[in-house]
C-alpha cells in the first residue's frame, strides 16, 4: 500500500487480518480516520460492498462508529470512517478479565443500541465479534459497519446471534464456558439463550432486545467506561509530546531534521525519504550533532522516526498532516524544498570530490539557490558544508564579473545583490530592491510585532514608492501597540489579568509582574522550587495561582513578599494545561485536557470542592452549571434545578455573561447564547466557532480565542460578523491565546505566544489620508537600533 490513498495520508496498520486491511488515516486537515483495503476478488464483491456500504452510511447513531466515505470503483478501493480511540472489548477482557454485574447490563444494551440503529437503517453488520466494540471515552461503540465481504448477503438476524455470543464471551472471556450461567442473571441470560436460538425466525430482533434491556434498572447506570484511561493519543499529540520535552537547542533544529526528510515527486506533492545520518550532521558544529542526535533518539524511540542502514526516514507518511507543526513547516518551505535537496546534494558531491570549481552552482542552479537561501527559507538551516558551497559560488562569479559588480559586491549583502543580480539592475535601482526586502520583513513581522512591521513599511516607502511598499505601508491591522516579556523563553508561563493591564511572566524561575500600559516591571520574586503548570490572575488583580505539579501556591503581587505556602493539589498531568479562578475569586481551578485531569479547589474553605464534577461557575460565585449529562443542574440559591440542556454541552467551552442570566458556549456548529432555561437568545450561531470564549464587562462583547487566532462579535448588532479577527503568534498546541477587554470597552488586549501582549482597536479610526505622516505622528521612525537589526545592509535614514 501507498503512502496515501485518494486525500487521506496512512499511518499505523490497525487490523491484523481478514478481507479488509484497515489503518489510520488522517485527512489534509489533519483529522484522523479509520481508512480500510477490502479484498475484492471479482465484480459482484465489489457491488455488495458498495450496497452494504451504502446501507451503512444512511445510520445516524451515537454508538456506531460512522462510515464517512466509500470509495470503491478505484483501484485499490477503500472505505472510510469514524476513528474511535480505544481498547477493543477483546483487549479489556483479555487485559482486565471478564465483565459481571451492571457492566455486562450497559455492554449488552450500548451493543443492541447499535444494531437496532443499523437494522432500521437497513445495515447488517455481517461480522460482529469482539473486535468490533470500541470502549472508547464515551462508552462502547460498534465499528467496522459497511466494511464486512461475505459470500452470501448477511441478515439481522446473525447480528442478533453475534450479540449473544459477544456476551457470552464478555463474561466468560476466551474460555466461553457457557455452561456456567451464573455469571449472567435470569433476565440477562434469558435475552443471550433466545438471542442463540438455532432458527433465525425464533431470534428476537435487535429493537426486541433493546427495549428488553432498558426495563432493566441494571441498564440506567450510565456509560460502560473503559476500565483505564485511554492512551491513544493521534500522531500529531505525540509528535508535539516529544517536542516538548526536547531541549531549546535541540527544538531549533527539529525542522531542519524532518524537512530534510520530505521531497516532492513529479506532481509537486510531498512525499517522505530517507536521509543518511551523515547528510544530516554534514558540516554542522559538534553541538548542533549533538543536538541533532537527541532529536533522532528521541523520534525514534517514540516510533515517528525509523532508521534503515544509518538512514532515518519519518515511519508513517500521515505525519505530515497529523501533526500541525510540521505541517505549517512544510507549507512555509514547499516551493524551495526542491532547491534545498539540489544544493545539499551539490555541496556533497562538491565537497566528496575535493571542492573542484567546476563543481560549483554556475549561472541559473546558482541564481535559483541564492534566491531561496536569501528570501524563500523560513526553517530550514543551511549547514556550514551548503553556506560554505554557497560562498565558493557567489565567489567565483564576482572573479569572474566585471568591475562594477566586484564593487557592488564588495558593499552590499549577500541578500541585496541577490536581489540586483536577479533583475539585472543596474546601480541605481539599489533602493528599490531594498525597498521590496523592507517591505517582505514588514509583512513577515506584523503578526507579532505590528508598531515595528508599520515603521519598516515607511522605511520602505521612503527608500523608493513601489507596489509592494505601498501595500506594507497602507495594509489596515487593528493591532494598534504590542509589549513583549524582555525575558521570554521557550520554557516561560504568562497570564493577562482580568482588565487586561497586568502580564504575569515566570522565566527561569524568576516570577515578574508588567504594567502594560507603561512597559514597567512592577514586582519580582523567586518561583516555586517546583515545576508549575500554569498560572492564573485573581478577578482583583492582585493575586496570581501558582499550579504546580504536586501542589499549588499563591502569591500577592501587592504586599512585597514572596510566593505563599503550597496547598491543594497540582497538575501531574502534561497536555494543554490551564488555570483559572472563579469570577467571585473564590475557587481556583485547574485542568490537563488531554488526560482528563481537573479539580477545583474553595480558597475560602481550603478545601477541594466539585469533586468528580464538571463545573462552570457564574459571576460572584452565586450560581454554577455542573455538566453531567442528562443528570445537568444549575446550583443556585435556594436549591438545584436540573438543566438536561446541558447534555452534550462542552463544559470547557463555556463562560457566563456578567449578568449571570446568559452563557456563551461554543459548540461544533457555532456559538450560541443561551438562558439558563436553555432557550438560544440568537437566530443564528457565531462562526467559525474556535473555542475558548469571554465577555466584555458590560456584557455587549464576545470574545473567541483558540491557539493562533482571536475574534471580537458585537452581539448587539445582530450581524454575526465579527468587529476584529486576526492572527495571533501561536501560543503553542497546549494552550489556547489569553484575551481581555479593557474597562472602557475600546481595546482588546491578546496575551499569546512568547510572552506577547497585543492591544488591539475594537473601534478603529477611519483609514488615514496620509498613511506616512501618521505612522511618522503616531509610531515614529525606525530607530538607529531598530534599523540596524532590520535592515543591516543599508546605513541608517530618518524616514520621518
Amino acid at each position: 500500500m501507498t503512502d496515501r490513498l485518494g486525500g487521506y495520508w496512512l499511518g499505523a496498520r490497525l487490523d491484523g487480518g481478514g478481507h479488509v486491511v484497515v489503518r489510520e488515516a488522517y485527512d489534509e486537515s489533519g483529522t484522523r480516520h479509520a481508512l480500510g483495503v477490502p479484498c475484492l476478488p471479482d465484480a459482484e464483491a465489489r457491488a455488495r460492498l458498495a450496497t452494504a456500504a451504502s446501507a451503512a452510511g444512511r445510520v445516524r447513531s451515537l454508538s456506531v462508529a460512522r462510515l464517512t466515505e466509500a470509495c470503491l470503483d478505484g483501484e485499490p478501493p477503500y472505505l472510510v470512517g469514524e476513528y474511535i480511540p480505544g481498547p477493543t472489548l477483546r483487549q479489556v477482557v483479555d487485559r482486565h478479565g471478564p465483565y459481571t454485574g451492571d457492566a455486562l447490563y450497559r455492554l449488552a444494551t450500548a451493543v443492541a443500541t447499535a444494531l437496532a440503529a443499523a437494522h432500521e437503517a437497513g445495515a447488517v453488520h455481517g461480522s460482529l465479534t469482539p473486535d468490533k466494540v470500541i470502549l472508547g471515552t464515551e462508552g462502547p461503540r460498534l465499528v467496522g459497519l459497511g466494511w464486512c465481504l461475505s459470500r452470501e448477503p448477511a441478515a439481522p438476524a446473525a447480528d442478533v446471534h453475534a450479540w449473544g455470543r459477544l456476551l457470552i464471551f464478555a463474561a466468560y472471556g476466551p474460555d466461553e464456558r457457557s455452561g456456567h450461567g451464573e455469571r449472567l442473571d435470569r433476565p440477562l441470560r434469558g435475552l443471550v439463550a433466545a438471542a442463540l436460538q438455532r432458527d433465525p425466525e425464533r431470534r428476537p430482533s435487535a429493537h426486541q432486545l433493546l427495549l428488553s434491556l432498558l426495563d432493566a434498572p441494571q441498564s440506567q447506570q450510565g456509560r460502560l467506561l473503559p476500565p483505564e484511561p485511554v492512551s491513544d493519543p493521534p500522531l500529531g499529540v505525540r509528535a508535539e509530546t516529544v517536542y516538548a520535552r526536547l531541549s531549546p537547542a535541540e527544538q531549533d533544529l527539529v525542522p531542519d531534521v524532518f524537512l530534510r526528510l520530505v521531497d516532492l515527486d513529479s506532481d509537486g506533492s510531498d512525499i517522505i525519504v530517507a536521509a543518511s545520518r551523515t547528510d544530516l550532521v554534514a558540516g554542522r558544529a559538534a553541538d548542533e550533532v549533538a543536538s541533532i542526535d537527541g532529536v533522532l533518539e528521541a523520534y525514534g524511540k517514540a516510533g515517528l522516526l525509523t532508521e534503515g542502514d544509518g538512514s532515518p526516514a519519518i515511519t508513517y507518511a500521515a505525519l505530515l498532516r497529523a501533526w500541525p507543526r510540521l505541517h505549517e513547516w512544510l507549507d512555509g518551505e514547499r516551493d524551495g524544498l526542491a532547491v534545498h535537496r539540489e544544493l545539499a546534494r551539490a555541496a556533497r558531491r562538491w565537497d566528496a570530490g575535493g571542492r573542484r570549481e567546476a563543481a560549483l552552482f554556475r549561472g541559473e542552479p546558482l541564481d535559483r539557490a541564492l534566491a531561496w537561501a536569501a528570501s524563500g527559507r523560513r526553517r530550514v538551516t543551511l549547514s556550514s558544508g551548503e553556506q560554505t558551497f554557497l560562498d565558493a559560488g557567489l565567489a567565483r562569479v564576482r572573479r569572474r564579473s566585471r568591475r562594477r559588480w566586484t564593487v557592488m559586491a564588495g558593499l552590499l549583502s549577500v541578500v541585496v545583490l541577490l536581489a540586483l543580480w536577479q533583475r539585472g539592475a543596474a546601480d541605481g535601482r539599489l533602493d528599490q530592491a531594498m525597498a521590496k526586502v523592507a517591505a517582505s520583513r514588514a509583512e513577515a513581522l506584523r503578526l507579532a510585532d505590528p508598531v515595528t512591521a508599520r515603521k519598516l513599511s515607511l522605511a520602505a516607502w521612503r527608500l523608493a514608492p513601489i507596489p509592494e511598499a505601498r501595500r506594507a505601508l497602507t495594509s489596515a491591522d487593528p493591532a494598534v501597540d504590542v509589549f513583549a516579556d524582555p525575558y521570554a523563553g521557550p520554557r516561560s508561563l504568562h497570564a493577562i489579568s482580568d482588565d487586561g493591564s497586568r502580564l504575569a511572566a515566570l522565566d527561569e524561575g524568576t516570577l515578574r509582574v508588567y504594567d502594560i500600559p507603561s512597559r514597567s516591571l512592577l514586582a519580582r520574586t523567586a518561583g516555586p522550587v517546583q515545576t508549575v503548570r500554569a498560572m492564573a490572575w485573581s478577578p482583583d488583580g492582585h493575586t496570581v495561582a501558582l499550579v504546580g505539579v504536586d501542589r499549588s501556591y499563591l502569591w500577592d503581587t501587592t504586599s512585597g513578599d514572596g510566593v505563599g505556602p503550597p496547598f491543594g493539589r497540582g497538575l501531574g498531568a502534561p497536555g494543554e494545561q490551564s488555570a483559572w479562578f472563579s469570577p467571585g475569586g473564590g475557587l481556583l481551578f485547574a485542568a490537563a485536557r488531554l488526560s482528563g485531569e481537573r479539580w477545583a479547589w474553595d480558597l475560602r474553605a481550603r478545601r477541594a470542592a466539585f469533586v468528580g464534577e464538571y463545573a462552570v461557575v457564574g459571576p460572584g460565585d452565586r450560581v454554577s452549571l455542573v455538566f453531567a449529562g442528562n443528570r445537568s443542574e444549575i446550583r443556585r440559591p435556594p436549591r438545584p434545578s436540573r438543566a438536561p440542556w446541558l447534555d452534550r454541552m462542552p463544559w470547557e467551552y463555556t463562560t457566563f455573561a456578567p449578568d449571570g442570566q446568559r452563557v456563551a458556549i461554543a459548540e461544533e456548529s457555532g456559538i450560541q447564547i443561551y438562558g439558563l432555561d436553555g432557550v438560544p437568545s440568537r437566530s443564528t450561531r457565531l462562526r467559525p466557532s474556535p473555542g475558548h470564549l469571554r465577555f466584555s464587562p458590560d456584557g455587549r462583547l464576545l470574545v473567541s480565542t483558540d491557539s493562533d487566532r482571536v475574534r471580537v462579535w458585537r452581539l448587539d448588532d445582530g450581524t454575526g460578523t465579527p468587529v476584529a479577527d486576526r492572527a495571533v503568534p501561536a501560543a503553542g498546541v497546549d494552550r489556547a491565546a489569553q484575551a481581555t477587554v479593557t474597562g472602557d470597552g475600546r481595546r482588546l488586549r491578546v496575551l499569546a505566544g512568547h510572552g506577547i501582549v497585543l492591544t488591539i482597536d475594537l473601534a478603529p479610526e477611519p483609514a488615514p489620508r496620509d498613511h506616512a505622516a501618521y505612522i511618522c505622528s503616531r509610531y515614529g521612525a525606525l530607530s538607529p537600533q531598530e534599523w540596524s537589526r532590520h535592515l543591516p545592509e543599508l546605513p541608517h535614514r530618518d524616514t520621518c
